[in-house]
């Protein structure tokens, strides 16, 4: 995904080590952060309005809400109100979860948001965001410490989930999910957007990925499927009345001249050859 690939941060932290990182940043209203993306978790613990674009999808939050980004999600950050944000970067082998499960096909990954009302977690981040970075050596076991109370907390309450390791990206993750709710409604009308809304993110970004990952639009991929099941139908038996009234063609005479562009042979002539070869 060549697009994506240009959007990593190019940064000068350590790559191994203790790899943990604060950025206090204050900002008015605008842009914050730049689109980019990076191997850390990210924690935004922001003490003003604004709004998170996390790979694609439009995320509004408040004064003394808590966001999380994962690994290799695009992300970037616009403050509706000003005030001052803070960006928690962890790198996900300092965390050792999957040392601690023991399991090396396990995977993890946190929830977007947890809302300002939670007390328990905003004290843990109040906690860590003076913390001098790099940290000190005599403050390591302290910040180690909250990170792990922080885990344990979000996994009791779902906000961390472990699951088992796919092997797939987050936008693959999109692409299949828009995929499967394009074959569950063949037999409606798909509007773009609401695939998007479906998937999660945004209805430019959808079609950005789904044009890099399949090759085609996604109206061009509705269309050649749509025709590929009603063709099915055809040779089920269905009739071409049958198939304009559930694949929802405006008309016999625009779904035939589809059908022949697509394979060269018109549906009925399609159905007749089937009934043939049938018999």
């Amino acid at each position: 995904m060549k697009d994506y690939a240009g959007y990593r941060e190019e940064n000068g932290r350590q790559t191994s080590g203790f790899m943990f990182y604060i950025y206090t940043l204050y900002a008015n209203c605008g842009q914050n952060v730049p689109l980019h993306w990076h191997e850390e978790i990210e924690i935004l613990f922001s003490k003003a309005d604004g709004i998170l674009m996390l790979d694609g999808k439009k995320i509004n939050y408040l004064k003394g809400d808590i966001l999380f980004i994962n690994s290799q999600q695009l992300h970037s950050t616009y403050h509706t109100s000003a005030g001052w944000a803070y960006h928690i970067l962890i790198h996900p082998e300092l965390l050792c979860i999957r040392n601690i499960l023991n399991d090396k096909n396990k995977s993890f990954h946190f929830k977007e948001k947890i809302a300002s009302d939670d007390v328990f977690c905003r004290q843990l981040l109040e906690n860590i965001i003076h913390i001098p970075t790099p940290v000190s050596y005599k403050n390591r076991l302290f910040v180690m410490s909250r990170l792990f109370e922080l885990l344990f907390y979000l996994m009791d309450k779902g906000y961390l989930i472990i699951e088992n390791e796919t092997g797939i990206t987050t936008q693959e993750s999109y692409i299949k999910s828009a995929l499967e709710y394009i074959s569950q409604n063949l037999s409606h009308k798909i509007p773009i957007q609401s695939i998007a809304d479906e998937v999660g993110i945004s209805k430019e970004y959808l079609m950005r990925l789904f044009k890099i990952y399949t090759g085609e639009t996604i109206n061009a991929y509705i269309q050649a499927h749509r025709l590929e099941a009603a063709k099915n139908d055809l040779s089920a038996g269905y009739s071409l009345t049958d198939i304009i009234y559930k694949y929802d063609y405006s008309d016999v005479a625009y779904f035939c001249r589809l059908f022949k562009n697509r394979y060269g042979i018109s549906p009925g002539k399609f159905k007749e050859n089937q009934n043939k070869d049938h018999i």
